[in-house]
């Protein structure tokens, strides 16, 4: 009997928290607040919401905006400096989001047009979100100024659950500069996590970490040799788990421009110079001659060679006759491969398209810095000599 009113008092709880603490809730958090004394009002109504139903999804929801609203009200009349009190607020919106994520996904199903005591007003996941997103967009603002929350710390190994991945996604698209790295941990942690669970996988960690690691060393916000090799380490690891986890296949987050720009990351900064290249020894097959890839693997390789050759020219060591000599043995061996292969008629189409790539800088190696392209003329003799023939 004692067991049963147990049950009965905490049905009742949860009941009053759902007709009775929920609209009131909701009322206070949807009320205007002009002022400091209705502002304070709302906050100490939501609060009291909250301390009446603790576990309860959306109430807890609407205790974290409030406690955002609340951070922005303190920082902006410190002269935008956070101060303990605002930090409290922050701290306390983090914890109040999590209780949120942490409650079962059926009672944190959006709920449309809630009545309320002189209204109506609606609680969806999408908000819960974008405060989510405004909380650890200011815990990394904090981070910066010296103070690292354990969480984004990764201070304790996360679990692939809650917030998690969405998180990871405002941290990663978030790092710009060299200070940015303090994240790294947490992104690291989000990514090992999500992609070593063996029963909740979810790819968008390890698809930010490749992404979020490259647009750094791509735009210049890490330049440091040893570092943006590391992070360049770091992406391509990623890349290659996340390819793994989707059958090979690219995404949004991570897609194959982003791919092509580390490979070409890669070979710039010296980590691996045939990264992204096909194999020469796979050129020659039915399966890829009429792909991209060997049409770029070519054009790379052209472009490099005359990088070399155009360094000698500019040292004195060659004229461009005989550089050109050089060039021309090398597309005419291109060719005899091609033939030998079977594939002369796929192999001087690709010829073509390499050549032109190179002329018209679509591919161009580091290392031709600002060294001048192969002469028009020779480019004219190889296209019509190593290109496509007429018939007969």
């Amino acid at each position: 009997m004692l067991v049963l009113a147990l049950a009965g008092g905490v049905a009742r709880a949860e009941d009053a928290c759902e007709t009775d603490h929920l609209p009131k809730a909701l009322e206070a958090s949807l009320r205007p607040t002009n002022t400091a004394e209705q502002f304070q009002q709302a906050l100490t109504e939501i609060d009291g919401q909250v301390s009446r139903c603790p576990d309860h999804p959306w109430i807890n929801m609407m205790g974290a905006v409030m406690d955002m609203r609340a951070y922005d009200v303190l920082v902006r009349g410190n002269n935008n400096q956070i101060n303990q009190s605002a930090l409290n607020y922050l701290v306390r919106a983090y914890d109040r989001s999590n209780k949120y994520i942490a409650a079962p996904a059926e009672s944190r199903a959006d709920r449309i047009a809630v009545q309320t005591g002189s209204g109506r007003g609606s609680l969806t996941y999408s908000a819960a979100a974008e405060n989510r997103k405004d909380i650890v967009s200011k815990l990394m603002t904090l981070a910066r100024l010296g103070t690292v929350h354990p969480y984004i710390a990764a201070e304790t190994p996360p679990a692939c659950t809650g917030w998690l991945a969405p998180d990871s996604q405002t941290v990663g698209y978030g790092m710009d500069t060299e200070a940015d790295l303090i994240f790294r941990p947490f992104l690291d942690a989000a990514a090992d996590a999500c992609s070593d669970d063996p029963v909740k996988k979810d790819d968008t960690p390890v698809a930010v970490k490749a992404y979020a690691y490259t647009h750094l060393v791509r735009t210049g916000g890490v330049t440091d040799p040893a570092q943006a090799a590391g992070l360049l380490h770091a992406a391509r690891d990623a890349r290659d788990t996340y390819l793994y986890m989707n059958g090979g296949r690219f995404g949004i987050i991570l897609s194959k421009i982003t791919s092509k720009e580390l490979d070409g990351l890669l070979r710039k900064h010296g980590v691996d110079a045939q990264a992204g290249l096909l194999p020469r020894q796979q050129w020659f097959t039915a399966e890829h001659i009429r792909g991209e890839e060997v049409a770029f693997s070519l054009a790379w390789t052209l472009s490099d060679t005359w990088a070399g050759l155009a360094a000698e020219i500019e040292a004195g060591d060659k004229t461009v006759a005989s550089a050109a000599t050089v060039y021309t043995n090398f597309v005419s061996g291109i060719l005899a491969e091609g033939r030998e292969a079977g594939l002369e008629g796929e192999t001087r189409m690709v010829i073509l398209h390499a050549l032109s790539d190179v002329q018209e800088s679509r591919v161009r190696t580091h290392r031709m810095g600002g060294y001048d392209l192969p002469p028009q003329w020779l480019f004219d003799v190889l296209k019509n000599t190593y290109g496509p023939q007429k018939e007969g």
